[in-house]
């Protein structure tokens, strides 16, 4: 019995530290050239002493194509081996804008439908919206593999998902939330436990169900809580009976920067017209203290210390900066809209009041 466990140990050994194939160091040689190219420039870039400097090494930030198109004709020339769909899924993940990306994309759908190791790209397939539900569509009919089954019914709920968080239209929002359902529901009953790049795809998806259910407009927004940045502890329904604007922002999210002193203005706008600003700021503290300084915050803000903060993943946060308006009794009047209409609100109560 310990001769038979020997043995076995030492083929899981010798598998272990097997050479990778040809092909296999073909696809990793181009990826290194192309990501050695990139960090290259990139330290050219930090190494640089003036904005002249800067904005060369700005603007020779090395294409993805040439690398692109390197990988697909090693593709074509292999399509019927197994190790080539690493480069697959670098030329979906890694070079979606390019004509080889959109290729590598229908090929998903085709040819690579029902093979292994296609999960992560597959995953990925959520930020690319509706016209990737066909290749979807046929990862789920024709792969029996666990992992790429599991990735497509997320990448497909997902997709379906954040079209009814963002549809203006009632029946277009319905009919996207009965096939996000449909696609959270089998992966949480048959595939619970896949994991992606070492993340649990039901642990996603049950955020993603917590929104739908907790986050829309006419909820009661979840409370916010936490330290300012004096220490001193609050909550959102403190503010219960006035109006109030809630930022979720960063010092690192450069599109927060010219929101920032919109923000400010929206605060003393509605300030005696029962409303109120606050933040939920994603920084750790150092440098949450120095954003507030930096931009001249005037409003109150949580400091959730990163953007996977309580706060922040609580209300399941995607994009940065987002926006709620809740109203006097604490339900959710706006959800990631615009800030004039939110202030347009506040302002309109306060005359009705009247």
């Amino acid at each position: 019995m310990r001769s038979i466990l020997l043995l076995l140990l030492s083929a899981v050994s010798l598998l272990a530290q097997a050479p990778a194939s040809p092909l296999a160091t073909e696809i990793r040689a181009i990826i290194d050239e192309y990501e050695n190219s990139v960090r290259a420039n990139t330290q050219k870039l930090i190494a640089a002493t003036t904005e002249e400097e800067k904005n060369k090494f700005r603007a020779s930030i090395p294409s993805a194509g040439p690398y692109a198109t390197k990988m697909m004709a090693l593709v074509q020339a292999n399509l019927d081996k197994p190790d080539v769909v690493k480069g697959v899924n670098w030329l979906v993940m890694g070079a979606a804008g390019f004509p080889e990306g959109q290729e590598a994309l229908k090929m998903l759908g085709t040819t690579f439908a029902d093979r292994a190791g296609i999960a992560e790209s597959v995953k990925q397939l959520e930020f690319q919206g509706l016209p990737a539900e066909p290749v979807l569509k046929a990862v789920i009919e024709k792969n029996k593999n666990r992992e790429e089954k599991a990735a497509a019914l997320y990448a497909l709920g997902a997709i379906h998902f954040k079209n009814f968080d963002a549809s203006a239209d009632r029946e277009s929002a319905k009919a996207s939330k009965v096939k996000a359902l449909e696609c959270f529901g089998q992966l949480t009953a048959d595939y619970f436990d896949v994991t992606i790049q070492g993340f649990k795809l039901s642990d996603f998806v049950a955020k993603m169900l917590f929104e739908m259910t907790n986050l829309q407009v006419g909820c009661e927004a979840p409370e916010i809580e936490g330290k300012d940045a004096d220490g001193v502890n609050f909550k959102l329904s403190d503010y219960r009976g006035k109006y109030v604007i809630v930022i979720f922002w960063g010092g690192w999210c450069h599109a927060c920067h010219g929101t920032l002193p919109l923000m400010n203005q929206a605060a003393a706008q509605i300030k005696d017209k029962g409303g109120v600003v606050i933040g939920v700021n994603t920084d750790i503290e150092t440098e949450a203290k120095k954003a507030l300084t930096d931009y001249q915050v005037s409003f109150r803000n949580v400091l959730d210390n990163t953007s996977s903060g309580p706060n922040t993943s609580l209300y399941n946060l995607r994009n940065f900066p987002t926006l709620y308006l809740i109203d006097p009794k604490g339900v959710i009047a706006i959800k990631n809209g615009a800030l004039d209409a939110m202030v347009a609100q506040v302002l309109a109560s306060q005359g009705a009041a009247k």
